[in-house]
């Protein structure tokens, strides 16, 4: 069995989808509990034969719910249900917990023959009726046609302000559940300046909100807020993880090798930036990256910038760049374009059919060689470089192709008038200084020099054409590669798109890679899953989970969403808006769902503990890239500008985004701060609580400055009054103003401190604000 992906907040997931993986538990009532195949474990160790019941089926998602009523001495049991091939569900009951999977299984896998008498703890073989899993495959939810539902009755119709908010408060009373009160005004402005911008709101900004009692007042502050630069720089950095993005390999420059480092990556982190900021419509932002070096300018000049900086997207991935085995290194480039494309723009996961069919999704191994030809047929490196040496990527210039041929010129003479003076030097007896040759040379080289134009901009691009030095260096059809391996060859694969989705009957190509037909179906209003996909994506980024919890997976092992209908209505809306991002952004946060409080009574919340019903907002901690920035922000410092490549250093006061991601570099703040990892595409950040985040805010050197510039700021703004100081403290830090025991205890610790003057009495209580639980969650 392989080894399952870690436990994401609660979601455990697994690379080997035949097998069940070790649950472990997410809250201190769980804690002693887990499940392995075959055997469950309470806080009594009690083992059974899980395989000995009728059918088998695969475990996706569980979660652990106290039973009411059950004692601790309860007995572990296996529920066999009443008929598994109509159910297609399992249902474990032990102890004082309930583990039940969420995902009804789509098919019963035949435990007859071999699995009859299989012993606990072993796996099973398992095996499909092809019949039986392509009507499965044909039934599955996220295959069908968008159905853009009308919105359900609900009996509490004052409490819905718009559409999506009777979809969910018709799911809440039909559990009897109750939607929380809404959000007080400060937390809510609080919240939604940090979603849509990662920086908190200004004081004044938080006094004219709570002044303005119109009815339009909050929408104001969104159109504000997506109007902002900020954004950009926001939401850049959640596509970022999708992804896996990186500014270099090697997180030190003195050991970057520059032939085989993405140092051009930063144009496509701004193209991002700029790209959401403009609101370009979506369907549009995945044709740029998928094949944009092929896109008309649409000024109808010679040169697309836009189009080849995109691109970027496929020439800026996680894999080996000095492997001996370089046809091996071209199929694992090829199979990391196409399992991102999958995972980030239709929720597939591609990538499992490298080898042999999809076990689950309709993805034969022909489909995935059918894609490995466009592929196959586009490349990124002007070199292979030698038997274990490293690649030259390829960088095109974006300027037309006359002014580079120009300045190329000019250095290629250069470089000879250069190679001639060199071997001048070389003679023996050596040339003199003033000998006529010498000085002719030195006349011509300086004088192209003069001419020489300044060196022209170039980016990570991806070009039509095979890899050069490769197996397949034309535009061309490839064949399997069996077992996944370039060593046995199978019959080759017309290139085209995976026949289940793109039906039998597709145009051949024969015009370039393929990549234009690839990006025309991806970008399809016809494609199912592609506007589902983002809108999940988004209102997981807004509301701390997905409707589907398995973003880059929809396929039949995913975990079904919380609100089909819901999901459809929106995916529609999106796309008859234009595919505009913006507008999605504004339909989300308006809404009475994103707008009420975390708070609920204790009953209720045990009943919607983790919240899927959506009856409350999900208070969460700020990610890494937000703490880091919210501090420069109250520090009066943070640098607004756009742009540019990224910085080593965290201590400069620019927004993280232009702090450099290096693929080999897991010491820095980021990544302790749980960020993503630019190795894979992260449909989900892990969240972790662990002691050295807390060192880390108490001890390192950047978090002393930001406390020493928040001081000073506090200080120069409110040079009189120390109580009326740290009440603009607590306005500034946290949105609201200090309650009257905060005053007091904050005025104790400064009579208190110690210190040797009033500027550094004032720096140790920002520093303890700053480390605060309330400075670094949003309510």
């Amino acid at each position: 069995m392989k080894r399952p992906d870690r436990l994401l907040r609660g979601r455990t997931r697994f690379r080997d989808r035949d097998s069940l993986a070790e649950l472990k538990p997410k809250t201190q009532a769980e804690r002693g509990a887990h499940l392995l195949p075959g055997r469950f474990s309470a806080p009594s160790r009690q083992t059974f034969a899980a395989w000995k019941s009728e059918e088998y089926g695969v475990l996706k998602r569980t979660q652990l719910r106290r039973t009411r009523g059950a004692s601790n001495n309860t007995p572990a049991r296996l529920c066999s249900p009443t008929s598994v091939s109509g159910l297609k569900r399992i249902w474990v009951l032990a102890c004082s917990l309930t583990l039940r999977v969420a995902l009804p299984i789509a098919f019963a896998a035949d435990v007859t023959g071999p699995n009859a008498n299989l012993e606990p703890g072993k796996s099973p073989s398992v095996s499909v009726p092809p019949a039986e899993l392509l009507q499965a495959q044909r039934r599955w939810w996220a295959y069908q046609p968008l159905r853009a539902a009308q919105p359900p009755p609900v009996r509490q119709t004052a409490r819905a302000q718009s559409d999506i908010d009777r979809f969910i408060l018709a799911e809440l009373e039909s559990r009897d559940l109750a939607p929380a009160p809404p959000a007080e005004r400060r937390v809510l402005i609080r919240r939604v300046t940090f979603d849509l911008t990662g920086l908190p709101p200004a004081p004044e900004e938080v006094d004219a909100f709570l002044s303005d009692d119109s009815s339009g007042a909050f929408a104001r502050v969104v159109d504000r807020l997506l109007a902002s630069p900020a954004y950009g720089e926001r939401w850049a950095r959640h596509w970022l993880d999708v992804v896996r993005y990186a500014d270099y390999h090697d997180a030190d420059p003195r050991a970057r090798t520059a032939s085989c480092e993405p140092l051009e990556a930063w144009r496509y982190r701004d193209w991002v930036v700029e790209s959401f900021n403009r609101d370009l419509p979506f369907d549009q932002f995945i044709a740029h990256q998928i094949a944009g070096d092929l896109l008309p300018n649409p000024s109808g000049e010679e040169l697309y910038p836009d189009g080849l900086i995109a691109t970027t997207f496929l020439a800026n991935g996680a894999w080996d760049r000095g492997d001996a085995d370089k046809e091996k290194m071209v199929s694992d480039m090829v199979d990391d374009q196409i399992d991102t494309v999958g995972k980030a723009f239709l929720g597939l996961t591609l990538g499992c059919a490298r080898c042999h069919d999809h076990k689950y999704d309709p993805i034969s191994n022909e489909d995935y060689y059918a894609l490995a030809g466009i592929f196959y047929s586009t490349h990124f490196m002007d070199s292979l470089g030698t038997k274990g040496g490293e690649i030259t990527l390829k960088r095109v210039p974006l300027v037309p192709s006359r002014v580079a041929a120009l300045r190329d010129g000019l250095v290629l003479q250069i470089e000879a008038i250069k190679a001639k003076l060199a071997a001048l030097d070389k003679l023996s007896p050596p040339v003199s200084t003033n000998h006529p040759e010498r000085l002719k040379l030195i006349q011509e080289r300086d004088a192209l020099q003069r001419e020489l134009p300044p060196p022209y901009p170039v980016a990570l691009t991806v070009q039509e054409g095979g890899m050069p030095g490769g197996l397949f260096p034309n535009i061309q059809d490839v064949p399997i590669h069996i077992r996944g391996s370039y060593t046995r060859l199978g019959p080759m694969i017309p290139r085209r798109l995976p026949t289940f989705f793109a039906g039998e009957s597709q145009p051949p190509i024969t015009q370039g890679s393929g990549r234009r037909e690839v990006a025309s179906w991806v970008a399809s209003k016809e494609n199912p899953l592609t506007a589902r996909v983002i809108v999940n994506r988004v209102w997981q980024w807004h509301f701390g989970e997905g409707l589907v919890r398995t973003p880059n997976n929809f396929g039949l092992l995913s975990e079904p969403p919380s609100h089909p209908a819901l999901l459809d209505w929106l995916a529609a809306r999106f796309v008859d808006d234009g595919w505009s991002l913006k507008k999605l952004h504004r339909r989300l946060v308006l809404t009475a769902t994103y707008q009420q409080a975390s708070a609920l009574p204790r009953a209720q919340f045990a009943r919607d503990s983790d919240n899927r019903r959506l009856g409350r907002f999900a208070a969460r901690r700020l990610d890494a890239e937000a703490i880091r920035d919210a501090m420069i922000f109250v520090s009066g410092r943070l640098d607004p500008s756009l742009g540019g490549p990224a910085g080593p250093e965290v201590d400069v006061p620019r927004r993280s985004l232009y702090v450099q991601t290096a693929r080999w570099d897991r010491s820095n703040f980021a990544m302790l701060f749980d960020a993503a990892n630019p190795d894979a595409s992260v449909e989900m950040r892990t969240v972790s609580t662990v002691a050295p985040q807390a060192l880390w805010m108490l001890n390192h050197d950047f978090v002393q400055a930001q406390a020493a510039h928040l001081a000073k700021r506090l200080i120069q703004e409110w040079s009189g009054d120390k109580a009326a100081r740290l009440q603009r403290a607590y306005q500034v830090l946290f949105a609201r103003p200090a309650r009257a025991d905060e005053i007091e205890i904050g005025l104790e610790l400064l009579a208190k401190s110690g210190a040797p003057d009033e500027e550094t009495a004032w720096r140790d209580l920002a520093h303890v604000l700053l480390c605060t639980n309330e400075f670094i969650y949003v309510d």
